[in-house]
């Protein structure tokens, strides 16, 4: 089989917990990061599907961010060859636009551990109870591309969670790969920003962390695996 490729387009949103996933499952696998290496593989020639991180950048900023435009167009070609994606935050803000969608800045950042409600029996989300909780770090939404499917929705405002955007792709605006050290990174690159949106956040967020992050594990578990299955990427005896 050939690699799946992880799209990383900056230092501080690595695969984290799915890369760790893929190794347990010795599903073959390679990062490429966009914000050195602007590159794309040739599908499916150099790689068996695709999944796309998040990042600190919006969709819509191409000037900063030159590959962004490249990488919605290799999507939407990607999408028209059925291929296996996984978009997650950004990587699904990107393919929701790829898909016929759009993505918009939302009234309020969604910072934080969020109870999330299943709407559709998806194989994605196949033994994930309901309501789970999985955690946010995102200023925009996705909207729903016109022949997409929601999975997953929240009860706040622009409350889209999970989409399935085709035969083989999905998109998630939460982040099931991230650790410890993930959130405590961002916690502190952005501390003093996180206290003027919401004071008290960050002492929330370091107190509600260390008991949700055993039930991510087995949450970023079951996507990752689910991922592989629905798309024909892993035997279904794994």
């Amino acid at each position: 089989m050939k690699p799946i490729v992880i799209l990383q387009h900056e230092p501080d949103d690595p695969p984290g917990l799915v890369a760790t996933v893929l190794d347990e499952l010795k599903v073959p696998f390679e990062v490429r990061r966009l914000d050195l290496d602007p590159s794309l593989p040739a599908y499916p020639d150099e790689c068996a599907g695709l999944i796309v991180m998040g990042g600190s950048m919006h969709v819509h900023q191409v000037r900063q961010y030159p590959f962004l435009d490249a990488e919605k167009a290799y999507l939407r070609s990607l999408l028209k060859q059925c291929a296996p994606i996984w978009g997650i935050c950004l990587g699904a803000q990107l393919l929701a636009m790829a898909a016929g969608g759009d993505v918009h800045e939302r009234k309020t950042a969604e910072i934080g551990w969020t109870t999330i409600e299943k709407k559709l029996d998806d194989p994605l989300l196949h033994g994930v109870g309901s309501p789970f909780v999985a955690f946010e770090w995102h200023l925009y939404s996705c909207k729903l591309p016109p022949f997409g499917q929601t999975i997953a929705e929240s009860e706040h405002d622009d409350g889209l969670q999970a989409f399935r955007a085709g035969g083989r792709a999905w998109g998630i605006q939460f982040h099931p790969e991230v650790d410890a050290g993930m959130i405590e990174n961002w916690i502190a690159e952005e501390e003093k920003d996180l206290e003027a949106h919401a004071p008290g956040l960050v002492e929330r967020l370091r107190a509600e962390t260390p008991q949700r992050l055993a039930d991510n594990e087995v949450l970023c578990r079951h996507l990752t695996t689910n991922f592989l299955l629905t798309s024909g990427l892993l035997p279904a005896d794994k």
